[in-house]
């Protein structure tokens, strides 16, 4: 989604769609990244035809050091581009989340951007 891109192309940290991929020359995931999906609903409707959508996005950020930093910028930069957080969660008890398998440190958001739907005009 450009919008999701847009927001976050000045945090210092690589954002990818979907997933992190490996590729030839990069075998290894970076020490920081960010992967994220979206979601599209429609949101209001007048006299039978939609007036406004809600994205979604369910984003997450992986790290191999202590992400306070990055969800800072994160949380600035898509606040800035006028998403509106609906939750936010590291699943840590006072530390953000370990995954053992991976390790690395990860939370994650749910996002919403509103917009209005671009009517065909009469």
């Amino acid at each position: 989604m450009k919008q999701v891109q847009n927001a976050l192309r000045n945090i210092g940290i690589p954002v990818m769609a979907g997933v992190w991929r490996a590729t030839s020359p990069n075998q290894n995931p970076p020490a920081q990244y960010v992967v994220y999906s979206t979601t599209k609903t429609e949101d209001a409707h007048q006299d039978d035809h939609v007036q406004s959508f809600r994205t979604y996005v369910y984003l997450n950020l992986w790290s191999d050091i202590d992400p306070t930093d990055a969800a800072d910028r994160i949380r600035s930069a898509m606040y800035a581009a006028g998403f509106v957080m609906v939750e936010e969660t590291d699943k840590g008890y006072n530390q953000p989340a370990y995954d053992t398998a991976t390790h690395q440190y990860t939370i994650q958001w749910t996002w919403c951007l509103y917009e209005e739907a671009m009517l065909d005009a009469p």
